[in-house]
């Protein structure tokens, strides 16, 4: 990989003196304005995004709730804990009035020394000199319970010891700095004599969680996009492969170690811990419109009679007064009650995922209706799905379409998709990514092909509103969906080139959509312009091809450069996260445009 700089951008543009084509901008003629809005996130439980991804929880099925007898004929009650040597476990149920903790626990009996340990996702990762707080419930041990962070073969980043309880739940906490940093430390209860005990609600947060929920590192990646909305909680999550595994997000609200575990259909348990209030809260933390998606009635493999319909219906009006209402009305309260008395304003509301056909609408003109009658200020979405195009007859403002394509094709065709479009209501592209000849991490060529497409939605402003890029996380240790935006290991996130596009993208956006155009050029070269409301110039323009060009233009003066380029397949990792980088620098625009192959120009003038 290759860090471009300015000096090595000037080299590769020494040998192009042809202008390739002429770049006009016309600056008094404006189109249209900008669309606020248009550079968003999408966010879906996929690839370990929450537990093991943003959520700040270290411990792995801490609450012993992944267990379901039947899914591959046997029970997992103790998945990701380990037996540390004479070591006999099993799991109990919790009698009448002590469900608050869930519906189970763990009973341990052991040797001297022994007992179970717990590697959180691929290794609990500890950072010296920060500090953390250890959670848990114990009861019935006679003697006291050792409790360490190891690190194999080494002297423990942390320690600390649980006393004799009788036969009442005793909580725990254990704050304290990590002496060193490892990032494959595991966390070990030990009896001091042979001896039993009950276990539950183990949790281990970093005291610098965001939100005490949040990893912060991960957050601050998000920040750094700007945001216009946050749209959650997916994405076929929403949907399930059956109803019974579909989305709810009222059972998402009770205390997070009452909340039952969720089968994902990307093949893992959802802990649920981050529900609907959390993801609300990292809307507020973002400065992000929550734009929420809610399920139809509708699962892979099966729908909700009509007959059957009208709980989702309900459903759908009281997620907005949950996020809207007063403090004193029915959900306005219960939000209050769990310390946001203060509205969320959700000015979004999608109506099921990638849902279509006869089935799709007859249920969303169910829930559109009841939500616009009540609240009739919220946007409406619905799915591009099968041969649903317009939803006729039923209230609607935004379309979803999503496209995972080459990056040839969204540099060549899907950057003009929108020109011709009509339609009495706006777009949303909901998800897009080039996911077919890139790199399993996200390659430049990926993000300079959605780089065109998002100047062609930037020209087509009017028209599309909304635009989020798909999946937005991946744990680097569980990744069935590629590339991702961001990838996240237990002590180190890094961003796809992909992530670059969009940050240079919501950082560089005017006010007024103006007359930009390419004359006697090729398919590779894509360009926008915009007005900012301090009279800047803000002009964008995509190089795919794989060669140096030259434009020349009717701009004049000197600009502030910004520019993404470098070999086709270079991606960004773990070992080299900053292998792919933007570069600034400052040109005179006079003799033209030099743009170097494969690239993303900003010029501000």
């Amino acid at each position: 990989m290759i860090k471009r700089t300015a000096s090595l951008i000037s080299a590769m543009m020494a040998a192009s003196t042809v202008f390739a084509a002429t770049l006009t901008v016309e600056k008094d003629k404006v189109l249209f304005d900008t669309s606020k809005d248009l550079c968003g996130i999408f966010f879906e439980d996929i690839d370990l995004s929450i537990d093991g991804g943003v959520y700040a929880e270290k411990v792995r099925n801490g609450s012993f709730e992944n267990w379901e007898i039947g899914r591959w004929g046997k029970g997992l009650p103790f998945e990701y804990w380990q037996t540390l040597g004479a070591c006999e476990r099993t799991i109990a149920n919790y009698k009448g009035g002590e469900e608050k903790f869930g519906s189970r626990y763990a009973f341990i009996r052991a040797r001297k020394g022994c007992g179970i340990a717990n590697e959180g996702y691929f290794g609990i990762a500890l950072k010296k000199g920060d500090s953390y707080t250890l959670y848990c419930r114990t009861k019935g041990n006679k003697a006291p319970i050792e409790v360490a962070f190891e690190r194999y073969g080494e002297k423990p980043l942390a320690t600390t010891t649980i006393p004799p309880s009788k036969d009442e739940w005793m909580e725990t906490t254990f704050t304290f700095v990590a002496s060193g940093s490892d990032d494959r430390t595991r966390l070990a209860f030990r009896t001091t004599d042979d001896d039993s005990f009950a276990i539950d609600a183990v949790s281990l947060m970093p005291d610098n969680a965001v939100s005490g929920i949040f990893r912060r590192d991960v957050v601050e990646k998000l920040a750094a996009l700007r945001p216009a909305f946050l749209r959650f909680p997916g994405g076929c999550w929403v949907e399930g492969d059956t109803m019974k595994e579909a989305y709810r997000w009222k059972k998402t609200l009770t205390p997070r170690h009452q909340r039952a575990p969720q089968w994902n259909i990307w093949k893992y348990w959802s802990s649920n811990a981050v529900g609907f209030f959390e993801y609300l809260l990292l809307c507020e933390e973002l400065h992000a419109k929550p734009l929420f998606c809610i399920n139809v009635g509708m699962s892979h493999r099966e729908n909700v009679p009509m007959d059957k319909m009208d709980e989702f219906v309900q459903d759908a009006v009281d997620a907005v007064e949950f996020c809207n209402g007063s403090a004193t009305s029915v959900w306005g309260k219960v939000r209050a009650e769990m310390g946001h008395p203060k509205p969320f304003n959700l000015e979004y509301l999608e109506i099921g995922n990638e849902n279509g056909g006869k089935e799709y609408e007859e249920r969303y003109a169910l829930l559109a209706n009841a939500v616009r009658e009540k609240f009739p200020s919220v946007k409406l979405v619905f799915n591009n799905w099968k041969s649903t195009k317009t939803m006729d007859g039923a209230p609607k403002d935004l379309r979803d379409d999503h496209f995972y394509d080459s990056p040839a094709k969204f540099a060549h065709e899907l950057s003009h998709h929108y020109d011709n479009f009509e339609g009495d209501f706006g777009i949303f592209v909901g998800e897009y990514a080039s996911q077919t000849d890139v790199g399993p991490w996200g390659d430049l060529r990926g993000a300079i092909g959605e780089a065109a497409f998002l100047i062609g939605m930037e020209r087509n402003a009017n028209k599309v509103k909304l635009a989020a890029y798909a999946p937005l996380f991946a744990n680097t240790e569980h990744s069935v969906w590629t590339p991702n935006m961001l990838y996240i290991s237990s002590s180190q996130v890094f961003a796809s080139p992909s992530w670059t596009v969009q940050r240079l993208f919501a950082c560089n956006t005017g006010d007024k959509v103006v007359r930009c155009e390419i004359s006697d050029g090729d398919e590779n070269l894509i360009a926008s312009a915009q007005i900012a409301a301090n009279g800047e110039t803000i002009l964008k323009i995509v190089n795919f091809s794989e060669k140096a060009v030259k434009l020349e233009t009717n701009l004049s003066g000197r600009a502030l450069a910004t520019v993404l380029t470098g070999n086709r397949n270079d991606h960004n990792s773990l070992y080299d996260p900053q292998a792919v980088v933007e570069t600034t620098s400052s040109v005179d625009m006079t003799d033209g445009i030099s743009l170097p192959p494969m690239s993303l120009s900003i010029y501000r003038f």
